[in-house]
């Protein structure tokens, strides 16, 4: 298996762990970049002393949000690299670096420009933030869509990959557990969601209140723009209707 290493972002917070994983894979002559994350001097710093001389073939983003994407042209401009990502990236295309063949996956869901990057021989996937070492991915609307987050987990289960390397946290060994883990608690909090909108409808706001309890403001938002996601796959699905700002179980 390539020798793959770790150096974590400092940027700690609730919805990043400890803090964004930045992955580098050897490929031999070269090293493959995944993730720089935040634009922070002390973690490029990290990151070329980690490096040494190594030469650095590509740099590979899994989306754009911002504890992903911003320190990757700056780093790769240091290195002289392309950074690869979506839509220059396609699902399915081959990136080549040095003794490796990665190939990118278009895994929406979390983010409507989201890529995993599969080492097939290593059964190997770096799964940014479509599946995380521990809790579980935000999926808020407007951008996240809950119908294509859990499509992304089929597309990731019908490879049967030994290992995720994820966006935040540790990695993960038995990843087919860790999918069906995932896949079962947004089918969960979809069940849960529908039947708290069958036992009496109401807005956005008011289920998330009825579903999350109470949950201090900031976490409140990210859940209420959860709620939303699932409930636009409700309603996309014709078991929820929406009228006026308010949701409630459509009739069978």
């Amino acid at each position: 298996m390539a020798l793959v290493t770790r150096i974590v972002a400092p940027n700690p917070g609730p919805y990043t762990g400890p803090g964004t994983n930045t992955w580098i894979v050897d490929a031999g002559p070269v090293v493959v970049v995944l993730d720089p994350g935040p634009d922070d001097d002390s973690h490029l710093a990290s990151l070329n002393e980690r490096l040494a001389q190594r030469a650095v073939g590509v740099v590979l983003v899994t989306h754009s949000h911002p504890d992903h994407l911003p320190l990757a042209q700056r780093f790769a401009e240091q290195h002289r690299a392309s950074v690869r990502r979506h839509p220059d990236l396609r699902d399915g295309d081959i990136v080549r670096a040095g003794n490796l063949n990665i190939t990118a996956l278009y895994t929406p869901g979390h983010s409507a420009d989201h890529l995993s990057f599969l080492l097939a021989d290593d059964g190997a996937v770096f799964t940014g933030d479509l599946i995380l070492g521990q809790g579980s991915s935000m999926v808020t609307y407007p951008e996240g869509d809950v119908a294509a987050y859990l499509r992304s987990l089929d597309k990731l289960a019908a490879l049967q990959p030994r290992v995720l390397f994820p966006g935040h946290w540790d990695p993960v060994p038995d990843a087919m557990a860790k999918i069906a883990e995932y896949r079962n608690h947004r089918l969960e909090r979809e069940a849960q969601v529908l039947a708290e909108v069958r036992r009496g409808g109401g807005t956005a706001a008011d289920l998330t209140r009825r579903v999350y309890g109470d949950l201090d403001q900031k976490l409140l938002v990210a859940a209420e723009m959860t709620m939303r996601a699932h409930l636009r796959k409700l309603v996309d699905d014709r078991v929820v209707r929406e009228r006026g700002g308010l949701f409630e179980a459509s009739v069978q």
